[in-house]
């Protein structure tokens, strides 16, 4: 009988902890379980009075290399006294473990858990969020960075969004035609306004949302920088934009949005043109999802429910109404 294909497996807690104690310096009464699945696999394990997550990429998604990107990115942040997650090496002082799945190989990251306990009024929390991320962007302009990643450009935003979106669009002819006529000049406007500023350009955290940065009191700490790569800075902040829209769709006009860019102000000039950007990167932003959605469901890893009319309506809604606020803001013929 011919071997089946697999596209997603998913590791035994037991049996992950067993590999992990061989790898790491973990108290032997730790405890594993599958914490979530989406564009990683997350474990938590628990120790004595400390915890970790497991970030278990999916096969194929990134390098080895491009994974060590990443972490040597978080420790250069770190070595700047920045608030972000810390990394747990292994025994052999590498940082991206090597596991063996029956559908080729993937890589483990083990991150030092965080507990959310945020103190002081919602305008502080979100001024120093935005400080913390304006600093990360000053940061990188002095990281020495190969570049391996993706870049967050036309063919990540745009052109993959569109081929992957068309066949479930299919049926949903004036979706497919809005997402054709936008998607692509939303990209040249963004690019054009930003074309003359030479600082706007450098690392991205790539996917700055509530789920990817925590408080411990006044101070956030982020996390999660699977998403990163050479980008627009604008973007990060269109992408935390556009996340907050979910809850609130006139965010941008609230005290709480202008306590964001104030503190990114704080740090570093956000010129007019950023901030326009910062719209159209917004609205981008959600196909960028939407293409991690759909290779998913591909993967088929329990997301069903992934690019159904249900969860279409709320995502590429999300972009139409996303995209409608940015001719709004930039006054550009985008419809």
């Amino acid at each position: 009988m011919d071997t089946i294909k697999i596209n997603y497996s998913q590791f035994s807690p037991s049996a992950l902890l067993a590999e992990l104690q061989n790898h790491y310096h973990l108290p032997s009464d730790s405890e594993c379980i599958f914490f979530k699945s989406g564009l990683n696999d997350i474990y938590k394990i628990t120790a004595e009075n400390d915890s970790y997550y497991l970030r278990v990429s999916l096969r194929g998604v990134y390098s080895t290399e491009q994974i060590s990107e990443e972490i040597d990115f978080i420790l250069y942040l770190r070595g700047q006294g920045l608030s972000v997650v810390e990394p747990i090496p292994c025994k052999d002082g590498s940082y991206v473990l090597e596991l063996s799945a029956p559908e080729g190989m993937r890589q483990a990251v083990l991150f030092r858990g965080i507990v959310q306990s945020p103190a002081g009024d919602a305008d502080t929390l979100m001024y120093n969020l935005g400080r913390l991320l304006a600093q990360v962007h000053e940061a990188s302009l002095s990281f020495d960075y190969a570049a391996t990643r993706p870049v967050i450009d036309r063919t990540m935003l745009v052109e993959i969004p569109t081929s992957l979106l068309t066949p479930f669009l299919s049926h949903r002819s004036d979706d497919l035609a809005f997402l054709h006529k936008t998607a692509l000049p939303l990209w040249d406007a963004a690019e054009t306004m930003l074309a003359n500023c030479s600082t706007a350009y450098g690392i991205c955290h790539g996917d700055v949302q509530s789920n990817n940065y925590y408080f411990r009191g006044a101070q956030p700490i982020l996390f999660d920088f699977d998403c990163m790569g050479r980008g627009y800075f604008a973007y990060d902040l269109g992408v935390l934009l556009a996340n907050y829209t979910f809850a609130d769709n006139e965010i941008y006009q609230k005290p709480m949005w202008a306590s964001v860019l104030a503190g990114y102000r704080s740090v570093r000039s956000f010129r007019e043109e950023e901030e326009k950007a910062m719209y159209l990167f917004a609205a981008l932003h959600m196909l960028r999802v939407l293409s991690y959605h759909a290779k998913i469901r591909e993967q088929n890893q329990g997301a069903f429910y992934y690019m159904t009319d249900y969860h279409l309506n709320t995502f590429f809604g999300a972009y139409k109404r996303l995209t409608i606020l940015a001719k709004e803001k930039t006054a550009l013929d985008l419809l």
